[in-house]
Protein backbone atom coordinates (compact mmCIF):
# COMPACT_ATOMS: atom_id res chain seq x y z
CA UNK A 1 0.00 0.00 0.00
CA UNK A 2 1.39 3.33 -0.75
CA UNK A 3 2.00 6.01 2.02
CA UNK A 4 -0.07 8.74 2.42
CA UNK A 5 1.19 11.86 0.47
CA UNK A 6 3.15 14.16 3.48
CA UNK A 7 0.75 17.48 4.33
CA UNK A 8 3.42 20.42 4.14
CA UNK A 9 3.53 24.05 4.24
CA UNK A 10 5.09 26.52 2.43
CA UNK A 11 7.55 29.48 3.95
CA UNK A 12 4.77 32.57 2.50
CA UNK A 13 2.13 30.29 3.82
CA UNK A 14 4.05 30.12 7.25
CA UNK A 15 5.31 33.95 7.14
CA UNK A 16 2.06 35.44 5.47
CA UNK A 17 4.09 37.48 3.54
CA UNK A 18 7.44 37.90 2.57
CA UNK A 19 10.62 40.97 2.73
CA UNK A 20 12.57 41.85 -0.24
CA UNK A 21 16.25 41.98 0.65
CA UNK A 22 17.58 42.51 -2.89
CA UNK A 23 17.05 42.28 -6.82
CA UNK A 24 20.09 42.41 -9.05
CA UNK A 25 19.58 42.86 -12.89
CA UNK A 26 20.64 40.03 -15.35
CA UNK A 27 24.21 40.72 -16.23
CA UNK A 28 26.74 38.99 -18.94
CA UNK A 29 29.86 37.86 -18.14
CA UNK A 30 33.80 39.36 -18.60
CA UNK A 31 34.95 37.18 -21.12
CA UNK A 32 38.88 37.04 -21.53
CA UNK A 33 39.41 37.85 -25.31
CA UNK A 34 35.56 38.54 -25.59
CA UNK A 35 34.94 34.71 -25.00
CA UNK A 36 36.76 34.04 -28.51
CA UNK A 37 40.46 32.55 -29.47
CA UNK A 38 41.82 32.71 -32.89
CA UNK A 39 41.69 29.02 -33.29
CA UNK A 40 37.77 29.55 -33.19
CA UNK A 41 37.49 27.92 -29.25
CA UNK A 42 34.90 29.55 -27.54
CA UNK A 43 34.27 29.73 -23.77
CA UNK A 44 31.44 27.86 -22.16
CA UNK A 45 28.75 29.87 -20.98
CA UNK A 46 29.53 32.78 -23.26
CA UNK A 47 25.89 33.84 -23.78
CA UNK A 48 24.64 33.40 -20.29
CA UNK A 49 23.40 35.77 -18.16
CA UNK A 50 23.09 35.89 -14.29
CA UNK A 51 19.62 36.16 -13.22
CA UNK A 52 17.17 38.26 -11.61
CA UNK A 53 16.15 36.55 -8.95
CA UNK A 54 14.32 38.55 -6.44
CA UNK A 55 15.84 37.63 -2.64
CA UNK A 56 13.46 37.66 0.16
CA UNK A 57 13.60 36.67 3.44
CA UNK A 58 10.75 35.13 5.86
CA UNK A 59 9.33 35.39 9.39
CA UNK A 60 7.45 32.81 10.87
CA UNK A 61 6.14 31.30 13.87
CA UNK A 62 6.18 29.24 15.86
CA UNK A 63 8.42 27.25 14.20
CA UNK A 64 10.76 23.91 14.67
CA UNK A 65 14.10 23.20 12.98
CA UNK A 66 15.66 19.66 12.74
CA UNK A 67 19.57 20.31 12.68
CA UNK A 68 19.50 16.87 11.12
CA UNK A 69 17.68 17.35 8.13
CA UNK A 70 18.00 20.79 8.25
CA UNK A 71 14.42 21.21 7.82
CA UNK A 72 11.80 23.82 8.84
CA UNK A 73 8.51 23.11 10.18
CA UNK A 74 5.50 25.44 10.87
CA UNK A 75 2.41 24.22 13.25
CA UNK A 76 3.62 20.76 13.13
CA UNK A 77 4.01 20.85 8.99
CA UNK A 78 7.49 20.55 7.60
CA UNK A 79 8.07 23.83 5.19
CA UNK A 80 8.94 22.02 1.66
CA UNK A 81 11.01 25.22 0.56
CA UNK A 82 13.18 24.66 3.03
CA UNK A 83 13.94 21.39 1.52
CA UNK A 84 16.94 22.42 -1.11
CA UNK A 85 18.32 19.74 -2.70
CA UNK A 86 17.62 16.89 -0.51
CA UNK A 87 15.16 13.78 -1.57
CA UNK A 88 11.70 14.16 -0.67
CA UNK A 89 11.54 11.48 2.36
CA UNK A 90 13.26 14.31 4.55
CA UNK A 91 9.93 15.35 4.74
CA UNK A 92 8.43 12.07 6.12
CA UNK A 93 11.38 12.14 8.55
CA UNK A 94 10.37 15.18 9.81
CA UNK A 95 7.38 14.19 10.69
CA UNK A 96 8.18 10.92 11.89
CA UNK A 97 10.99 11.60 13.36
CA UNK A 98 13.21 13.59 16.12
CA UNK A 99 10.26 14.39 18.92
CA UNK A 100 12.05 13.09 21.72
CA UNK A 101 14.85 15.48 22.42
CA UNK A 102 13.35 18.88 21.78
CA UNK A 103 14.90 22.28 23.28
CA UNK A 104 13.08 25.84 23.31
CA UNK A 105 14.28 28.88 22.84
CA UNK A 106 12.44 31.92 23.20
CA UNK A 107 14.56 34.02 21.33
CA UNK A 108 14.71 35.13 17.15
CA UNK A 109 16.78 32.12 15.27
CA UNK A 110 18.07 33.10 12.06
CA UNK A 111 18.81 30.06 9.45
CA UNK A 112 22.38 29.52 9.09
CA UNK A 113 23.43 26.71 7.08
CA UNK A 114 22.39 24.35 4.23
CA UNK A 115 22.31 20.17 4.88
CA UNK A 116 26.00 20.53 3.13
CA UNK A 117 27.26 23.30 5.38
CA UNK A 118 30.62 21.33 5.58
CA UNK A 119 31.43 22.23 1.91
CA UNK A 120 33.23 25.28 1.09
CA UNK A 121 31.17 26.33 -1.79
CA UNK A 122 28.20 26.04 0.22
CA UNK A 123 29.68 27.93 3.31
CA UNK A 124 31.11 30.51 0.92
CA UNK A 125 27.99 31.37 -1.14
CA UNK A 126 24.69 30.35 1.32
CA UNK A 127 26.19 30.69 4.91
CA UNK A 128 28.47 34.08 4.55
CA UNK A 129 25.92 36.52 2.90
CA UNK A 130 22.93 35.14 5.05
CA UNK A 131 25.56 36.47 8.02
CA UNK A 132 26.21 39.26 6.54
CA UNK A 133 22.73 40.40 6.41
CA UNK A 134 21.99 39.00 9.95
CA UNK A 135 24.98 41.53 11.09
CA UNK A 136 23.46 44.14 9.11
CA UNK A 137 19.71 43.60 9.96
CA UNK A 138 19.10 41.90 12.89
CA UNK A 139 17.82 42.57 16.30
CA UNK A 140 20.34 42.74 19.21
CA UNK A 141 19.20 39.75 20.83
CA UNK A 142 18.70 37.50 17.44
CA UNK A 143 20.69 34.18 17.28
CA UNK A 144 22.65 32.86 14.04
CA UNK A 145 21.76 29.04 13.94
CA UNK A 146 24.91 27.13 13.06
CA UNK A 147 25.95 23.58 13.03
CA UNK A 148 28.91 21.83 15.08
CA UNK A 149 31.57 24.08 13.11
CA UNK A 150 34.89 23.32 11.20
CA UNK A 151 38.45 25.08 12.53
CA UNK A 152 38.17 27.44 9.58
CA UNK A 153 33.85 27.72 9.94
CA UNK A 154 34.62 28.76 13.35
CA UNK A 155 37.40 31.57 11.25
CA UNK A 156 35.26 32.61 9.52
CA UNK A 157 32.85 33.16 12.42
CA UNK A 158 35.54 35.43 14.25
CA UNK A 159 36.73 37.27 10.89
CA UNK A 160 32.72 38.90 10.54
CA UNK A 161 32.72 39.64 14.03
CA UNK A 162 29.40 37.67 15.00
CA UNK A 163 29.81 37.65 18.59
CA UNK A 164 29.81 34.91 21.25
CA UNK A 165 25.90 35.57 22.41
CA UNK A 166 24.74 35.50 18.96
CA UNK A 167 26.08 32.13 17.90
CA UNK A 168 23.09 29.33 18.57
CA UNK A 169 25.13 25.94 17.75
CA UNK A 170 22.85 23.29 17.15
CA UNK A 171 22.62 19.34 17.04
CA UNK A 172 21.63 16.71 15.30
CA UNK A 173 19.10 14.87 17.65
CA UNK A 174 17.53 17.66 18.48
CA UNK A 175 14.91 19.25 17.63
CA UNK A 176 14.75 23.54 18.36
CA UNK A 177 11.37 24.93 18.94
CA UNK A 178 11.10 29.06 18.36
CA UNK A 179 8.56 31.43 19.07
CA UNK A 180 10.19 33.44 15.63
CA UNK A 181 12.25 32.11 12.87
CA UNK A 182 13.88 34.44 9.81
CA UNK A 183 15.15 32.29 6.58
CA UNK A 184 16.50 34.40 3.86
CA UNK A 185 16.56 33.23 0.80
CA UNK A 186 20.57 32.82 0.63
CA UNK A 187 20.24 29.50 2.86
CA UNK A 188 18.07 27.83 0.19
CA UNK A 189 20.67 28.65 -3.12
CA UNK A 190 18.09 31.42 -4.48
CA UNK A 191 21.37 33.64 -4.85
CA UNK A 192 23.59 31.49 -6.79
CA UNK A 193 23.16 32.66 -10.37
CA UNK A 194 22.43 36.13 -9.25
CA UNK A 195 24.93 38.94 -8.88
CA UNK A 196 24.47 39.86 -5.25
CA UNK A 197 25.33 42.99 -4.06
CA UNK A 198 25.17 41.43 -0.60
CA UNK A 199 27.19 38.33 -1.31
CA UNK A 200 29.70 40.89 -2.79
CA UNK A 201 29.69 43.13 0.57
CA UNK A 202 30.24 39.70 2.94
CA UNK A 203 33.24 38.80 0.80
CA UNK A 204 34.69 42.13 0.90
CA UNK A 205 34.48 42.34 4.20
CA UNK A 206 36.06 39.18 5.27
CA UNK A 207 39.09 40.42 2.61
CA UNK A 208 39.44 43.70 4.17
CA UNK A 209 39.69 42.11 7.70
CA UNK A 210 42.26 39.62 6.63
CA UNK A 211 44.55 41.08 3.36
CA UNK A 212 45.24 44.91 3.21
CA UNK A 213 44.94 46.41 -0.27
CA UNK A 214 48.04 44.59 -2.42
CA UNK A 215 48.92 44.72 -5.95
CA UNK A 216 47.37 41.10 -7.39
CA UNK A 217 50.76 39.08 -9.19
CA UNK A 218 50.01 35.83 -8.46
CA UNK A 219 48.82 32.68 -11.13
CA UNK A 220 47.27 30.34 -9.27
CA UNK A 221 46.54 26.76 -10.35
CA UNK A 222 43.59 24.68 -7.76
CA UNK A 223 44.53 21.19 -7.52
CA UNK A 224 42.06 19.05 -6.21
CA UNK A 225 44.33 16.20 -5.55
CA UNK A 226 42.85 13.11 -3.73
CA UNK A 227 39.48 15.07 -3.73
CA UNK A 228 36.16 11.68 -4.10
CA UNK A 229 34.09 13.70 -7.09
CA UNK A 230 35.21 14.27 -10.99
CA UNK A 231 38.17 12.47 -10.81
CA UNK A 232 40.37 13.28 -13.62
CA UNK A 233 43.02 10.11 -14.66
CA UNK A 234 45.98 12.02 -15.84
CA UNK A 235 45.20 15.40 -13.16
CA UNK A 236 48.82 14.82 -11.57
CA UNK A 237 50.44 15.70 -15.47
CA UNK A 238 48.23 18.26 -15.76
CA UNK A 239 48.82 19.80 -12.91
CA UNK A 240 52.55 19.14 -13.36
CA UNK A 241 52.35 21.27 -16.66
CA UNK A 242 50.39 24.35 -15.05
CA UNK A 243 53.61 24.37 -12.98
CA UNK A 244 55.74 24.12 -15.67
CA UNK A 245 53.44 27.14 -17.09
CA UNK A 246 54.60 29.78 -14.02
CA UNK A 247 51.47 28.75 -11.92
CA UNK A 248 51.92 28.28 -8.49
CA UNK A 249 50.18 24.79 -6.95
CA UNK A 250 47.29 25.32 -3.72
CA UNK A 251 45.83 23.26 -2.14
CA UNK A 252 42.75 24.83 -0.22
CA UNK A 253 41.75 22.27 2.35
CA UNK A 254 45.38 22.71 3.61
CA UNK A 255 45.63 26.08 4.54
CA UNK A 256 43.78 28.14 7.50
CA UNK A 257 40.85 30.83 5.63
CA UNK A 258 42.91 33.35 6.31
CA UNK A 259 45.47 31.88 4.84
CA UNK A 260 43.10 31.38 1.67
CA UNK A 261 41.76 34.57 1.54
CA UNK A 262 45.18 36.96 2.16
CA UNK A 263 46.37 34.15 -1.18
CA UNK A 264 43.45 34.31 -3.64
CA UNK A 265 43.26 38.55 -2.46
CA UNK A 266 46.68 38.74 -4.30
CA UNK A 267 45.66 36.71 -7.56
CA UNK A 268 45.95 37.52 -10.88
CA UNK A 269 44.51 34.58 -12.38
CA UNK A 270 43.26 31.60 -11.43
CA UNK A 271 42.97 28.01 -12.73
CA UNK A 272 41.21 24.65 -11.66
CA UNK A 273 38.22 22.86 -12.24
CA UNK A 274 34.58 23.69 -10.89
CA UNK A 275 34.90 22.39 -7.30
CA UNK A 276 34.56 23.43 -3.88
CA UNK A 277 38.41 25.47 -4.29
CA UNK A 278 37.52 27.60 -6.25
CA UNK A 279 35.02 29.32 -4.60
CA UNK A 280 38.17 31.13 -3.17
CA UNK A 281 37.54 33.11 -6.05
CA UNK A 282 35.00 35.22 -3.79
CA UNK A 283 38.40 36.67 -2.18
CA UNK A 284 39.74 38.10 -5.73
CA UNK A 285 40.21 41.96 -6.70
CA UNK A 286 38.03 43.02 -9.42
CA UNK A 287 39.77 42.53 -12.44
CA UNK A 288 41.43 38.85 -11.52
CA UNK A 289 41.16 36.14 -14.31
CA UNK A 290 39.10 32.72 -14.00
CA UNK A 291 40.09 30.17 -16.05
CA UNK A 292 37.53 26.97 -15.27
CA UNK A 293 37.86 23.74 -16.19
CA UNK A 294 34.09 22.78 -16.66
CA UNK A 295 33.33 18.41 -16.56
CA UNK A 296 31.07 18.20 -19.55
CA UNK A 297 28.73 16.04 -17.14
CA UNK A 298 28.37 19.23 -14.81
CA UNK A 299 28.02 21.94 -16.61
CA UNK A 300 27.18 24.25 -13.73
CA UNK A 301 27.77 28.22 -14.35
CA UNK A 302 27.67 29.10 -10.52
CA UNK A 303 31.64 30.53 -10.55
CA UNK A 304 30.98 32.39 -13.86
CA UNK A 305 28.21 33.97 -11.48
CA UNK A 306 30.71 34.50 -8.73
CA UNK A 307 32.97 35.54 -11.28
CA UNK A 308 30.27 38.67 -12.29
CA UNK A 309 29.67 39.17 -9.29
CA UNK A 310 33.00 39.88 -8.19
CA UNK A 311 34.39 41.84 -11.11
CA UNK A 312 36.23 39.00 -12.45
CA UNK A 313 36.86 38.22 -16.34
CA UNK A 314 36.35 34.56 -17.08
CA UNK A 315 37.12 31.65 -19.20
CA UNK A 316 35.11 28.19 -19.18
CA UNK A 317 37.03 25.38 -21.32
CA UNK A 318 34.68 22.39 -21.27
CA UNK A 319 36.56 19.57 -20.59
CA UNK A 320 34.90 16.15 -22.25
CA UNK A 321 34.75 13.50 -19.75
CA UNK A 322 33.25 10.49 -21.51
CA UNK A 323 30.36 10.21 -18.68
CA UNK A 324 26.69 10.14 -20.56
CA UNK A 325 24.20 12.08 -18.39
CA UNK A 326 24.55 15.04 -15.45
CA UNK A 327 25.65 14.66 -11.95
CA UNK A 328 28.45 16.17 -9.70
CA UNK A 329 30.16 13.20 -8.11
CA UNK A 330 31.38 10.63 -11.27
CA UNK A 331 34.77 10.77 -12.08
CA UNK A 332 35.79 11.63 -15.82
CA UNK A 333 36.42 8.13 -17.95
CA UNK A 334 38.49 9.90 -20.37
CA UNK A 335 42.09 12.06 -19.99
CA UNK A 336 41.62 15.45 -19.71
CA UNK A 337 43.22 17.37 -23.00
CA UNK A 338 46.45 18.74 -21.43
CA UNK A 339 47.82 20.16 -24.79
CA UNK A 340 44.12 22.48 -25.65
CA UNK A 341 44.18 23.22 -21.95
CA UNK A 342 47.75 24.47 -21.64
CA UNK A 343 47.26 26.14 -25.18
CA UNK A 344 44.95 27.82 -23.82
CA UNK A 345 46.12 28.93 -20.27
CA UNK A 346 49.12 30.39 -21.96
CA UNK A 347 46.82 32.87 -24.04
CA UNK A 348 45.17 33.71 -21.03
CA UNK A 349 47.93 34.37 -19.07
CA UNK A 350 49.27 36.70 -21.17
CA UNK A 351 45.71 38.88 -20.93
CA UNK A 352 46.01 38.14 -17.39
CA UNK A 353 49.27 39.61 -17.34
CA UNK A 354 49.03 42.55 -19.47
CA UNK A 355 45.58 43.41 -17.88
CA UNK A 356 43.75 42.84 -21.58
Amino acid sequence: MASRPIKTASLFTAAGKRALMEISQPQPGSFACDGLFPDGAQSLFRAWRTAATPLYRYTFGPAAFDPALTLFGWNNLPLHDTLYTQPQTVLEQFVTQGKDRVEHCRRTAWAGFDHWSGNYYHWVAHTLPALRYFLDHAGRDDVFLLPPLTRWQEDSLDLVGLEPHRRMMTRPGTRYEFERVIYTDFIRGRADFTSSGIARHAYASLRSAVSPPAPAKRFLFIDRGDAPNRHVPNGAELTAAFMQLGFERVHPERLSLREQIDLFAQARMVAGFLGAGLANIAWCQAGALVYELVPSHHQNPCFLAMSIQGGLQYWGELVQTGVQGHDHTSAAMLAADTGRIIGHARVLMHRAGTGG
